[in-house]
């Protein structure tokens, strides 16, 4: 690092976007998929110090300067580490964004510094967006597996994360495509209901009690999100796939079909007393297949909510395109009729 520099990360020349820890400002701790750091640098090369907390043996970081993006594999350390982004770059001016590619289970990790040429600098952005965008999803929201493409419309190959990029995720894509400031709150493997879902074994914790979480995941501890950080637009909430497990029996019977409403509508109910009549609500399932009981129970909670803020869409495929994760072909499509969607709101 001879003739490099460290940015620390509370210069105000840094964006940051997403559910992030800013608490120490010197070590921002990120925690969803899907968080970011935007900011405009000058030189030939950059790189980040960060800290990785891994719970997988194998994850990634990402970024994207000038539109082209970058991948590089974390490895467990106790201290900050150096990683370098990209060298031989042209003189100039240059957008990065630095984010997180996979959910909370994979990794946190503390932002400690953008390392640059020792004669270059830092500014901000500045980019005005249109609305702020929020999801609550599991894998399919996080964009699980989505680099497998040449596993469109099949089950998944084996895997180790290394296909895993929220960038390509239909939230993101989505959030691109509005021009939208974006929360992905998502988390692979979660349902709805807790004692559900595959997250946290064997004590399932599902999205009910981590909506309102900072940091969710139990090894790393527990924090509330402050709700007035950020106020959406529009909240998507794509849950149900993961409810099926361990009995997907459950949902068919009253009983429980009543409760996984009342949860359901307790959390938005929540939420619109929140963010406001403002905010608009869209409540969705994938095109990853899945038993269409739970399109069913969710068409009856939009019923029941009776909210004009509160509104059901379907995909094109809905529940009926992949048997795996969708891919990047399959989340640009639940990205785009999204899209179409929101832009035709009235």
């Amino acid at each position: 690092m001879n003739n490099k520099i460290i940015i620390s990360p509370s210069d105000s020349a840094f964006d940051y976007i997403g559910r992030i820890d800013l608490s120490d400002k010197e070590k921002p701790l990120f925690v969803f998929a899907g968080s970011m750091i935007k900011v405009k640098f000058t030189g030939t090369s950059v790189g980040m110090m960060i800290q990785p907390m891994l719970m997988y043996k194998k994850t990634w970081i990402g970024a994207v300067i000038d539109n082209v993006q970058y991948c590089m594999q974390l490895n467990p350390t106790d201290v900050p580490v150096y990683i370098e982004i990209a060298s031989d770059l042209s003189e100039g001016e240059h957008e990065l964004t630095i984010f997180k590619r996979t959910a909370g289970t994979h990794h946190y990790f503390r932002f400690c510094g953008l390392v640059i040429d020792e004669n270059a600098k830092v500014m901000p952005l500045n980019h005005k967006y249109d609305m702020n965008l929020e999801v609550y999803g599991d894998s399919v929201s996080a964009g699980e597996v989505v680099e497998a493409i040449y596993y469109t419309e099949h089950i998944d190959p084996a895997h180790e994360s290394q296909y895993d990029n929220a960038w390509f995720s239909y939230s993101l894509s989505l959030a691109r495509k509005l021009n939208a400031r974006i929360h992905c709150n998502a988390q692979g493997g979660i349902s709805l209901i807790n004692g559900a879902g595959f997250f946290n074994p064997p004590q399932y914790i599902g999205m009910e009690s981590v909506y309102d979480k900072l940091s969710y995941v139990p090894e790393f501890g527990v924090t509330p999100w402050d709700f007035s950080r950020f106020t959406p637009d529009y909240v998507i909430i794509a849950l149900g796939q993961n409810d099926a497990h361990p009995d997907p029996k459950l949902i068919h019977e009253e009983a429980y079909n009543e409760k996984w409403r009342t949860v359901y509508k307790n959390m938005v109910n929540d939420l619109r007393g929140k963010y406001g009549d403002n905010t608009k609500f869209i409540i969705i399932t994938t095109v990853l297949m899945h038993e269409p009981i739970w399109d069913d129970t969710l068409d009856k909670i939009v019923l029941e909510l009776n909210c004009d803020n509160v509104r059901r869409f379907k995909f094109r495929r809905n529940g009926a395109a992949t048997p795996g994760h969708p891919k990047l072909p399959e989340q640009e499509e639940m990205a785009m009729e999204l899209y179409d969607f929101i832009k035709n709101w009235k």
